[in-house]
Order: structure tokens, then C-alpha cells, then sequence
């Protein structure tokens, strides 16, 4: 294991030396501080970076190393905002042959016309891929970004085109290295679908991915898929139908917590729909939990909102400084607007908020849910009269409820009594609500089943916190104390090499 990994490491380090190498041949400017870059740099740089990448997957393909592969797919996000034709281009023609090239000669412009993918070397800047055999999965990581350039740029026609030929091609392969390239694929696959109102049409076919990815035991992809038909499933409202996929799948163990985050975010929302609204609340909490605190503001907003709605389903009523996380207090004002009517009981204002904010919470898809707080409203303010008044007529609850009849308001008490949201009983020979005596909380189990969810959670939270850790292959064998030493020491020089060839490719940069 540390011998393979030594030889990574230091192919990595030779691969950074030679990239740095290159930039001085190339004459790319080093840029000091203060100095800004103009158009000409910036694609240089672009480039450069663009055929790292390359190297990189080519370097993991090579040594079977999957790590090195996901890093440079997670830059993706960091690339696409700076990313060009004319750039990609270049690299398209630097690092793939002609018949490699021909995907990108119909989707990549400049100036609205045609690139030609022309990949004749030249001669002032020798081109670092030229000694390396180009692997599939580099091509395929090229028409990645050129997918995701064009849905960026509006280009949606062409995104769908790209996509479905990007799918077709990385089918073909069944190497474990291009798994979670063939993963990222599918996504903007369905995304590209998805801007153009056509997610319906591709639901077979990741049907069929899906299969395909749990027969050849790839996590990666089955994670990357699910999360896509649930996405599928519930854009269309299909509740039923993604719920039972939930019911007869596993979502893998081995996979990254931004798709479990993604997976939970979609159980809780099905299981609200479906009136679990204590699982579904825990299921966005975890969702909350595992979201990237530092970035995916618009999914935790989201997640937020829902988890706002549920947990006032079932009884509970938020913090309030919970509205007020960095980033989120603008986007959750409706809800916290919405949280103080159902805190208050007041059925008359809680019509007026659901109207005034009618637009943002069917935006948002929390106006089914929404709707159903009524009752809880009228819950609320049940309690709070039950726990005012000892006797009250049912004229009384009617108007301080905003009840159609008297009627309306013996039907909601007498439902209230029956579900034990209050302790009281209805005189019929005086048309009012008596209250009971109220019964010390410490004297019923409440107190050991709040303890019991509490550490409950902690050890979800430790078991979860084990399986994400990364163990050493239980195979290993090491023949001595002494080889254990040298190759300690080994990989001690590795790592200061390393930092000190990182430091030259920051003050080259």
C-alpha cells in the first residue's frame, strides 16, 4: 500500500515539476501582487491549468489511483466560471487527435462560427501531452467541460446534443477509472434535460443506468443515479413511485456525503408528502448536517425551508436564530413570518401571510405543505386556550379562532380531545370546553424519550463519523521494523520535495 502510494506521489511530483517547466518555455507572465492579469493571461493560465488536469487523469488512470481523479473533477465548479471555447480548444488540439476532436468541431465556437479542431502541433510550444498515450477518460473529462460550458452559456439545444453523445461514449468503457467521470456525465446529462423541460424522456434510460451501475458494483454511480431519478420522480410530483424506489434500493455505503446530503434532502421531502413527518424531519437534518458548510448556500436555503414547515407539522416551533443564519435571513423572512402566525394561533394572520407570500412558497414547492398547518394553527391556538381558561363556550373558541360555526368549533375541539393535543372534555348541556387539571410532565415518560432521540443522535453521529474514515488496506504486510523506518523516511523527503515543488509552482504562477 505505502509503496504504491510512494510512487504516486512521486509521478505527482515529477508531473508538477514538469508542468512548471512548461509554463517558463511557454512565456506565460508571472504575476506579482497588485499587478491584474489582462485577457491574454488569463487564457494562458487557463490553459495551463486546463492541461494539469489532463496530466493529472492521466497520471490516475495509469496508477488506478481514484483520489486523483475525483480532486480534479471537484475543480470542475472552479473552472466552468472561467472557462472558454478558445482555451478548450487549445487544449482539445494539444492533447486529443483529429478523430478525438471531431465531438468538439460541432459544439465549440468562437465569434459565433466553428472552431477547426486542427491538431497539428506547434513547434514554439511543445506540448506536454504529446509524450503521453491519450486515455478515454481524458477525452471524456474534455467534452465534460465542454458540456458544462454550454449549459452555462445558455446553449441548451446543443447542451442536450453533447450530453447524449458525452452518455454514448463514456457507456462504452467499463474501466473502474471511468466511473465517476461517467457519474458527473449523467448529471449534466439530466440537467441539460431538465432547463429544457424534457426530464420525462431520459427517466428510462437512467432506469437502465441504474441497473447497469448496481450489476457492475459501481457506488459511485448508483448514488450519482438515484439521486437523479428521485429528482426525476418528484419534478413530475411522482411521490408513489419514488418512494417505492427508496423501498427497494440501498443507497451505497461507499460514497461521497454531498450525494447522501442530496438523497436525504429527497426522502425527507417524500416522507413529508406522505405524512411521516418525524422521519422526515430527521432525514433533513441529516441532509443539513452533511450539506458543505462553506459553499451549496442555495441547497441549505432550501433544505432550511423545508425543515422549517416540518417541524411545525409536527408540533415543534423553530428557533428563532435559526432565521437568522449568515446568507439565509432574506431568503427565510416569508417563513419566519409564517412561523409566528402558527406560533401565535392566530388562523386570521396565518391566511394573510400564505396570501401575501403565495408566489415565493410556490417557488419554493412548500405550498401542499403549507396548507396543511392550518390545523396546526388552529391547534396552537387550542392550547393556548385550554391553557388560559378552566370553561369557555364554543361561541368563544369559534370567534377568537376565526372559525366559520359553532359547529366548525365543536368538530375541531372534539378532534383536538381525541388526538390528545389537549386535556380537556366538551359539556354538551352548556355548549362550552372545560379544561382538566394539567399533569406534571416529570411524572409521564416524556422526559426518557426526549434523552432516548438525544443520545440516539449522538450515536448516529459517531457511526457516521467511523464509516467516512479511511483505514489502511488490512492486507498489508510488512516484512520488518526496519522497512517500515526506511519507508517512513522515504515518504518524509517525498513530502518535503513536495512542498517544495508546490512553492516553485506558486511563485512561477
Amino acid at each position: 500500500f505505502f509503496g504504491v502510494r510512494f510512487e504516486v506521489l512521486k509521478d505527482f511530483a515529477m508531473s508538477a515539476s514538469a508542468i512548471v517547466e512548461s509554463v517558463k518555455e511557454n512565456g506565460i507572465p508571472e504575476p506579482k501582487g497588485g499587478i491584474a492579469l489582462n485577457g491574454s493571461n488569463k487564457h494562458d493560465l487557463l490553459v495551463a491549468e486546463l492541461r494539469k488536469n489532463v496530466e493529472v487523469i492521466d497520471l490516475a488512470v495509469g496508477t488506478k489511483d481514484s483520489r486523483l481523479q475525483s480532486r480534479v473533477l471537484r475543480q470542475t465548479r472552479i473552472i466552468r466560471p472561467k472557462l472558454t471555447s478558445a482555451a478548450l480548444g487549445a487544449v482539445v488540439k494539444r492533447t486529443l487527435s483529429k478523430e478525438e476532436s471531431s465531438f468538439f468541431s460541432k459544439y465549440l465556437f468562437e465569434n459565433g462560427v466553428a472552431m477547426e479542431m486542427d491538431t497539428s502541433t506547434d513547434k514554439k510550444s511543445p506540448d506536454l501531452s504529446a509524450s503521453m498515450t491519450t486515455v478515454p477518460e481524458v477525452s471524456a473529462y474534455l467534452q465534460l467541460l465542454c458540456v458544462a460550458m454550454l449549459i452555462d452559456n445558455k446553449n441548451l439545444e446543443n447542451a442536450v446534443e453533447a450530453s447524449t453523445e458525452l452518455i454514448e461514449f463514456v457507456s462504452k468503457f467499463k474501466s473502474r477509472t471511468m466511473d465517476d467521470i461517467g457519474s458527473r456525465a449523467f448529471f449534466f446529462y439530466s440537467r441539460a434535460h431538465e432547463l429544457t423541460n424534457n426530464l420525462a424522456v431520459i427517466r428510462p434510460r437512467l432506469l437502465t443506468a441504474y441497473r447497469t451501475a448496481v450489476l457492475r458494483h459501481d457506488p459511485t454511480g448508483q448514488a450519482m443515479l438515484l439521486n437523479l431519478l428521485l429528482r426525476n420522480y418528484i419534478h413530475y410530483k411522482l411521490y408513489d413511485q419514488a418512494d417505492k424506489l427508496v423501498q427497494r434500493t440501498d443507497f451505497p455505503e461507499t460514497r461521497s456525503n454531498n450525494q447522501l446530503a442530496r438523497f436525504m434532502y429527497f426522502d425527507g421531502r417524500i416522507k413529508a408528502i406522505q405524512l411521516d413527518y418525524t422521519d422526515a424531519f430527521e432525514s433533513l437534518q441529516q441532509a443539513m448536517r452533511k450539506a458543505p458548510q462553506g459553499t451549496a448556500l442555495g441547497f441549505r436555503i432550501i433544505v432550511q425551508k423545508f425543515m422549517f414547515i416540518v417541524q411545525m407539522l409536527t408540533g415543534d416551533i423553530p428557533d428563532r436564530a435559526t432565521f437568522r443564519q449568515q446568507y439565509m435571513e432574506k431568503a427565510l423572512a416569508p417563513y419566519l413570518e409564517l412561523t409566528k402566525s402558527v406560533r401565535v394561533g392566530d388562523l386570521n394572520l396565518f391566511k394573510e401571510v400564505v396570501e401575501k407570500y403565495r408566489h415565493v412558497f410556490m417557488r419554493d414547492e412548500t405550498m401542499s405543505l403549507i396548507t396543511r398547518l392550518r390545523q396546526n394553527v388552529i391547534k396552537t391556538g387550542l392550547r393556548k386556550i385550554n391553557a388560559s381558561y378552566s370553561r369557555i363556550s364554543l361561541d368563544d373558541i369559534c370567534t377568537r379562532l376565526g372559525l366559520e360555526s359553532r359547529e366548525r368549533a365543536e368538530g375541531v375541539v372534539a378532534k383536538a380531545i381525541r388526538d390528545e393535543v389537549i386535556d380537556a372534555v366538551i359539556d354538551y348541556k352548556t355548549m362550552s370546553m372545560r379544561s382538566k387539571d394539567n399533569v406534571n410532565t416529570y411524572t409521564t415518560a416524556e422526559p426518557a424519550n426526549a434523552y432516548h432521540n438525544r443520545i440516539e443522535f449522538c450515536l448516529n453521529i459517531y457511526s457516521g463519523a467511523i464509516r467516512a474514515m479511511r483505514f489502511p488496506d488490512a492486507t498489508e504486510d510488512e516484512a520488518n521494523t526496519e522497512a517500515r523506518r526506511k519507508r517512513l523516511k522515504e515518504e518524509q523527503e517525498l513530502a518535503k520535495t513536495l512542498e517544495e515543488d508546490e512553492e516553485d509552482l506558486e511563485e512561477d504562477f
